[in-house]
């Protein structure tokens, strides 16, 4: 049979894609949860630092144009009251005008070097800006007395009210309850407002004497708007200590002058077409103490308040730190919880997967020895050698169960195949011995002839029928030997390895090409007859095979120092180096071998010879030849060499004779 053959190059199969592995999605699972409650932390932390920095900033800003602008504000409303008078009397002195137009223009230039303001603010606090870039016109037409008492206080009345305005915008600086608190703040400063407004209607009325009706009913108008602001939007949003500070003010003896004036005022009967009453100067004189009393007490608990609103924006940014820096350690312990609760679960869930791994690695490097051991008729207990894998009932465990089920269905798979090929072998040796008995008798038969005829023609056709009939004997005890039996060959004395090698050559089909030589006697014990004559016949045939006729196939054996070296040489040829490779690796360990699956193999051959060299304990070696052929090397060990003993007549039977007569019969054990 042959040794020599390629094997086909198979098909690579395209790349798979490349997965994830387990420990990486694991980690994902872990990561994204983490990095996303990251993200809505890292969202509510800058939400909660926006709303700290515009509450800061605003709160700067009011800070940084609060107090020009108040300034502005009062000064304008004082430069209102003495512009007015100043239209109503012109004899009037008009140093106190002048001096206090110094003190407007200085807080004008005091609020223009503070800078621009915020850019949300920007067109509120240009409206104020060409308001006051208005004021020299006003003093001009004052000066001039080219305008109306009332052209003038609406001229002035506009700019304050756009300076409210501003004011009011800056005073927005906190959210939720802050922004509430500042409500009776700006409410308050328009009631001073109106009460600055009714003090320079009612002056420029004690300036020229006389008041109309329709600036008395504008005073009507104005301690109306008093009375609303104060009662009814101030006070009752105030804290109780602070609406009494209003109340007692409200209620003094400057208010009480104040309104009791006003109803003298509004009491009078008018004449004439504009529906005039006369003002005295004892009730100006009178007015002008109540109002010089009651806007100190005005400006006292106003800024009392603003301390108090000053304060509650102090608490609020003080809040907003407070829930930005809570809000971020909750945020970052909630991650780092996770995170390890996460890497806790997903390790604890690793090490149950990859436990489940190993145990599965352990069934499959376990099960095929178990099986080995099962086809060569051990006793095995399965359940002490493959314990169930057990991880509980979750989906690892179901897994693990379906392992289990594999592991009983691989076993009693295999010991079905175990029975079934055993019981082929048997069939098969039963065949082939039943073969061999009968090619038995055909080679006796055919020695009977041979004993009995002299014609040469009819020998040379007897050799050649015993030649055939000794190479399927040889065929038949491969079935014997590939079915794990041992060939019925057997011999009771040592043999010459000589004859051992001319018996061999005697069973190959162009044994002329074979060249045999050996170094002395050398003797083998009778149990390493058969089987030698059986391997050397297939590494000659095989070499025989390969190579061209009319190439020699040498055959040499000698002495070394761990016993006899066999080898054989052809000129064919020769392998690949992983050809050599792979047979020398199945002659260091030949597998058992089953008939089926090697059926149409090309290398039978090559099992039949490992099979009979592991059972003799022999070394073969393939390697490449000088010639560009193969070399085999069969080491034969010193435990199957024998001493020398006399020759015995017809050691080894079967073969063509190599020269002259026929090869002596031996005598082997018959079967």
């Amino acid at each position: 049979m042959a040794l020599h053959a390629r094997t086909a190059q198979q098909p690579q199969d395209r790349a798979p894609k490349r997965q994830l592995s387990v420990r990486t999605m694991l980690l994902v699972l872990a990561l994204v949860p983490c990095l996303a409650l990251v993200a809505l932390g890292a969202m509510d932390s800058a939400h909660l630092h926006g709303d700290w920095r515009t509450v800061h900033d605003r709160n700067d800003e009011a800070k940084r144009f609060g107090t020009p602008l108040v300034t502005v504000f009062f000064n304008l409303q004082e430069e209102r009251r003495l512009s007015a008078a100043m239209l109503a009397d012109p004899k009037a002195d008009r140093t106190e005008l002048t001096r206090q137009r110094e003190l407007t223009d200085r807080s004008v230039r005091n609020l223009v070097a503070v800078g621009a303001a915020p850019t949300a603010l920007d067109e509120p606090f240009q409206e104020v800006t060409r308001g006051l870039k208005k004021l020299p016109g006003y003093r001009d037409s004052v000066d001039r007395r080219s305008t109306y008492q009332q052209q003038t206080f609406d001229a002035y009345t506009d700019v304050i009210a756009s300076s409210m305005e501003l004011f009011e915008d800056f005073s927005n600086v906190g959210f939720g309850e802050t922004a509430v608190l500042t409500r009776p703040a700006l409410d308050a400063q328009w009631g001073q407002e109106m009460i600055s407004r009714e003090d320079a209607v009612i002056t420029a009325g004690v300036a020229s004497g006389r008041l109309t009706g329709e600036q008395r009913f504008q005073i009507a108008e104005m301690i109306g708007s008093q009375q609303h602001i104060y009662s009814d939007k101030v006070v009752p949003q105030l804290s109780d200590t602070r609406a009494e500070t209003y109340r007692a003010v409200l209620t003094g003896a400057d208010w009480k002058r104040k309104t009791s004036v006003e109803q003298s005022i509004l009491n009078a009967e008018g004449t004439g077409a504009e529906d005039r009453t006369a003002v005295s100067a004892a009730l100006g004189k009178e007015w002008r103490q109540s109002v010089t009393g009651i806007t100190p007490q005005l400006l006292g608990a106003s800024n009392a308040y603003s301390e108090d609103l000053v304060a509650a924006t102090e608490d609020e940014l003080d809040g907003l730190m407070t829930h930005m820096i809570v809000n971020s350690a909750v945020s970052v312990a909630a991650v780092v919880l996770m995170l390890v609760l996460s890497l806790r679960l997903t390790g604890t869930l690793r090490r149950r997967i990859f436990g489940l791994r190993a145990e599965a690695l352990e069934l499959q490097e376990r099960l095929p020895d178990i099986v080995e051991r099962l086809r060569k008729g051990e006793k095995v207990d399965t359940d002490a050698e493959l314990p169930e894998i057990r991880h509980g009932d979750d989906e690892l465990g179901q897994l693990g169960q379906a392992l289990n089920e594999a592991r009983g269905s691989a076993l009693e798979t295999a010991v079905r195949e175990i029975e079934l090929y055993r019981g082929f072998e048997r069939l098969l040796q039963r065949i082939a011995r039943r073969t061999q008995l009968l090619i038995g008798m055909q080679l006796k038969r055919l020695g009977e002839m041979q004993r009995r005829h002299e014609d040469p023609e009819v020998l040379e056709g007897l050799f050649d029928l015993d030649h055939l009939a000794a190479r399927l004997r040889r065929y038949e005890e491969n079935l014997v030997i590939l079915g794990s039996g041992t060939p019925q060959r057997r011999w009771r004395r040592p043999v010459l390895l000589l004859d051992i090698m001319r018996s061999a050559q005697g069973e190959v089909q162009d044994y002329r090409r074979i060249r045999i030589d050996t170094d002395g006697e050398t003797w083998l014990s009778e149990r390493a007859v058969g089987p030698m004559v059986h391997l050397l016949a297939e590494l000659m045939e095989n070499a025989v095979s390969f190579s061209r006729p009319p190439t020699p196939v040498e055959v040499t054996a000698s002495q070394v120092g761990r016993g006899i070296a066999i080898e054989i040489e052809d000129r064919g040829m020769g392998m690949d180096p992983e050809q050599y490779a792979e047979a020398n690796a199945l002659m260091a360990a030949p597998p058992r071998m089953d008939v089926m699956s090697r059926a149409d193999d090309a290398r039978l051959g090559l099992y039949v010879v490992a099979r009979l060299a592991a059972n003799l304990g022999l070394t073969v070696e393939l390697r490449p030849s000088s010639f560009g052929g193969t070399r085999v090397v069969v080491l034969v060990p010193s435990e199957l060499i024998s001493a020398g003993q006399p020759r015995l007549s017809g050691a080894v039977t079967g073969g063509r004779p190599i020269s002259g007569g026929p090869a002596p019969d031996g005598q082997p054990v018959p079967g």
